[in-house]
């Protein structure tokens, strides 16, 4: 009697077996969230896996920081290149007085006149 009930409501026992499996299916899904949550949440507690993340990322800002950086050299490294030598000693003749810089040099010259520069090295014991 029981299985002509079951029937008239369209519960076969295939349809019954296949809800039974898909909620032991969901059952264990859910179990197994949750047993990843609980794995999860030791490890955090123990290691501070937030901590490491951030940890990583600032690692990982400071690479990409570095390689930004080594960019600029080889930037710089092309500018170097294209610098003619010529060209920088023809500017630094034209802002250098060198007639003041000869009229310097003779004045140290003969305010040193007549003085003798000794130097004595010695030993000390620690």
């Amino acid at each position: 009697m029981k299985n002509l009930i079951l029937k008239w409501c369209g519960l076969t026992p295939s349809f019954i077996g296949e809800v039974i499996r898909i909620t032991v299916r969901e059952e264990m899904l859910k179990q197994r969230e949750e047993n990843i949550e609980l794995v999860t949440n030791r490890l955090n507690n123990r290691y501070d896996i937030e901590g490491m993340a951030g940890k990583l990322d600032d690692m990982e800002n400071s690479i990409q920081d570095l390689e930004y950086r080594g960019n600029n050299w080889d930037s710089i490294a092309d500018k170097m290149e294209d610098l003619e030598i010529q060209d920088i000693v023809d500017e630094v003749t034209a802002q250098v007085d060198f007639d003041k810089v000869q009229e310097l040099d003779d004045r140290l010259t003969e305010l040193l006149a007549g003085y003798k520069l000794e130097v004595k090295l010695t030993q000390e014991e620690f």
